[in-house]
């Protein structure tokens, strides 16, 4: 090889995103030409994080822009599986043989929120307080309190009771906030319902439950969001199918659907997206009977590796899983429009995802397609495609997972994408390249390249090749002249 050949490979070597692979296994593609191709305009889905009882105010967070879902705001709390009735809003007097509300708690709950200048994105009327297990004189079934490893699993024992209890929690949030500020908060009806320890009811019962509290709030409030949440569609106590269905038999109103995802990290029936959507998500999602007004939540997630005998505590998955992870979750999301993931924590372990899907907030996302054979047959691959009008920018940010933690594979990629310029165009680039040693993001410098002609359409296009290693992800952005 002469010096001038290669002095010539090395430069191209140094452009951010060549790769000497003659022909890319993976080829990811959209055409941004077609007004069919672009779907929605993209929301930000990593904005809500659950709290439990936050009596002491929230945990802080890294995002200025969190919004917090309250849990077990009510009472119904044990502590050490001893039932602790200092939390309930709603209490049995043995003196006076009678019940009464207290709503302390619950404000001093919301007030610690409000006060930091954050938003509530959702109250969670679940774990009943402990005085609904006795009946309208007060007594016990079996004379003694029945705790679950959440607290007060139990159905009410008295719906009416509970109806008007409901309508007084609904009173007391209006007069102290204003409906305003509570229309702008959605009012979720149970946790994680299907498991035991959160509803020891039958589905029956349940469901009349729902009815009853959507019922108690619509009529103080005719036009709250309301809605429940359900384990994941493939699990032995799925009932969100069901309860879709049984919504729609008999009238019942709902604006959300919330689901619960732990996908063990080592696990393809559960980390493969397309199987997971089609099993756990579009079998209440995509149903005729489905509410097309209303959206599906993920209201409990985590990429997980170990989970204790309980049940009830897990270790999350490393640092580099959960942001490859992050990026493909996003995409499974954006294709089929499902709507916010409500995190536990702070959100930190895929924090540099995060940020970069933040930056596409407001971009209209774009249907693509994936082609080729890829060199890992176990490896998960696809991108996110979407325009940013205002900037006439582009970007396409791709991962690589696999259900084998100890993968250390490389795929490679040609990133194609047709756009309304004329071939030959010059046009703006940089990259984005996920470190998982150091569990974050370089970009490159801007650099310059142009379009070239695609042969099958006849369009302009911008083609990329690069390589995406396992656990990882990378994100082009292209910016073309003004129109």
């Amino acid at each position: 090889m002469n010096k001038k050949l290669k002095n010539f490979l090395l430069i191209l070597l140094l452009l951010p995103g060549f790769s000497l692979v003659s022909s890319a296994q993976i080829v990811l593609k959209t055409d941004y030409t077609d007004a069919a191709n672009a779907k929605q305009v993209m929301p930000y889905h990593l904005n809500v994080y659950n709290r439990i009882t936050p009596i002491n105010r929230v945990n802080p967070t890294n995002n200025k822009n969190a919004k917090f879902c309250i849990v077990r705001p009510l009472g119904g709390i044990a502590k050490k599986g001893v039932a602790d009735i200092t939390k309930d809003s709603y209490k049995w007097d043995a003196k006076s043989k009678s019940f009464y509300t207290d709503f302390t708690l619950l404000k001093k709950q919301l007030d610690g929120i409000f006060d930091d200048g954050k938003d509530i994105h959702q109250i969670v009327l679940d774990n009943p307080s402990w005085a609904f297990q006795r009946n309208l004189k007060g007594e016990l079934l079996g004379d003694t309190l029945k705790v679950a490893t959440y607290g007060n699993a139990e159905p009410p024992r008295d719906y009416k009771a509970w109806g008007n209890y409901v309508k007084e929690v609904m009173q007391f949030l209006i007069a102290t906030y204003g409906s305003e500020k509570m229309l702008g908060i959605q009012f979720g009806i149970g946790r994680e319902i299907g498991t035991p320890t959160h509803w020891s009811g039958t589905k029956a019962q349940f469901f009349e439950f729902y009815k009853t509290s959507v019922n108690a709030i619509l009529t103080v409030l005719p036009n709250a969001k309301v809605g429940t949440h359900f384990l994941w569609g493939s699990s032995k106590k799925a009932w969100g199918t069901d309860f879709v269905k049984w919504a729609k038999a008999n009238k019942v109103h709902y604006d959300f659907v919330g689901v619960s995802y732990y996908p063990f990290y080592q696990q393809a029936a559960r980390t493969n997206f397309n199987q997971v959507y089609a099993k756990d998500f579009a079998v209440i999602k995509d149903i005729t009977e489905w509410n097309n007004n209303a959206k599906l939540e993920m209201h409990e997630y985590s990429l997980i590796k170990k989970l204790n005998k309980a049940g009830n505590a897990f270790e999350r998955a490393p640092d580099a899983h959960q942001n490859a992870f992050m990026v493909g979750l996003m995409k499974m999301f954006y294709q089929n429009n499902m709507q916010n993931v409500f995190q536990w924590g702070d959100g930190s372990s895929y924090l540099p995802a995060s940020n970069v899907l933040l930056k596409m907030q407001g971009n209209t996302y774009f249907k693509s397609t994936k082609e080729g054979k890829q060199q890992t047959k176990n490896n998960y691959i696809d991108a996110i495609f979407t325009k940013d009008a205002t900037k006439n920018q582009y970007n396409i940010l791709a991962y690589n997972y696999n259900a084998n933690p100890d993968a250390k594979n490389t795929e490679n990629l040609k990133l194609k994408a047709l756009v309304n310029v004329k071939t030959g165009t010059k046009i703006k680039y940089r990259v984005a390249k996920y470190n998982k040693i150091k569990n974050s993001v370089s970009w490159s410098h801007w650099a310059e390249t142009f379009t070239q002609g695609d042969v099958d359409t006849g369009k302009s296009s911008l083609v990329f090749s690069d390589e995406l290693p396992v656990f990882s992800f990378l994100k082009y952005e292209v910016v073309l002249p003004l129109d």
